[in-house]
């Protein structure tokens, strides 16, 4: 097990576009993938009371998220916790974990979360990586599916639009400069948020 900690201020911003915007962002831009793309799949933990789901919606800071995470069709044994304060973004990775309740709770009191949480909704999207002059790196999820956690996760949710994000760790970022050069408005997306809209 390893516990990893981004002591960097992270700086996440995203757009929500349409396919056919994608296309024409990758042309006009004349991006190519950094990296091969990978599926990406999350399961979301949440306290009974969706504690976590609602200081979300209100936007009250500072506020938590935890799931487990794991890539193209692997185990999902990496467990995450991201903390958002009011102007950016903080990540623990604890990875290689063993995913039952014990041990999730176990590793969740290591980094101070005490609160009894469980699983609440998985979510599955393919991931691409770009690299963009004058913004830096940024991904593209898509074919976005969100799960319920009962039976197998076998109730679900599929939406087309597709997240754009930018993501650094500079302080010195200008949102207006960069929706400019992205030539997109900035939204506001969760998506653990949209899953427990569309399924809990």
């Amino acid at each position: 097990m390893q516990i990893l900690k981004d002591n960097q201020k992270r700086y996440e911003i995203k757009f929500m576009i349409s396919e056919r915007e994608k296309s024409n962002f990758l042309r006009q831009n004349n991006l190519s993938n950094l990296f091969p793309d990978r599926i990406v799949e999350s399961i979301y933990y949440d306290t009974k009371d969706l504690d976590f789901f609602n200081m979300s919606e209100e936007g009250v800071t500072p506020r938590t998220k935890v799931r487990v995470r794991g890539y193209n069709n692997g185990k999902l044994n990496n467990l995450e916790i991201k903390t958002t304060q009011n102007y950016h973004r903080e990540k623990i990775v604890i990875k290689d974990i063993k995913v039952d309740h014990h041990s999730l709770h176990d590793n969740l009191k290591k980094v101070g979360i005490s609160k009894i949480v469980y699983q609440k909704l998985r979510v599955k999207y393919l991931r691409s990586y770009y690299l963009l002059n004058g913004v830096g790196r940024i991904t593209m999820d898509r074919d976005i599916e969100f799960l319920s956690p009962d039976v197998n996760f076998h109730n679900s949710k599929k939406i087309k639009s597709i997240i754009l994000e930018v993501k650094t760790q500079s302080n010195k970022i200008d949102k207006n400069l960069i929706e400019k050069i992205i030539n997109f408005r900035e939204t506001r997306f969760s998506k653990y948020c949209t899953g427990v809209n569309y399924l809990l």
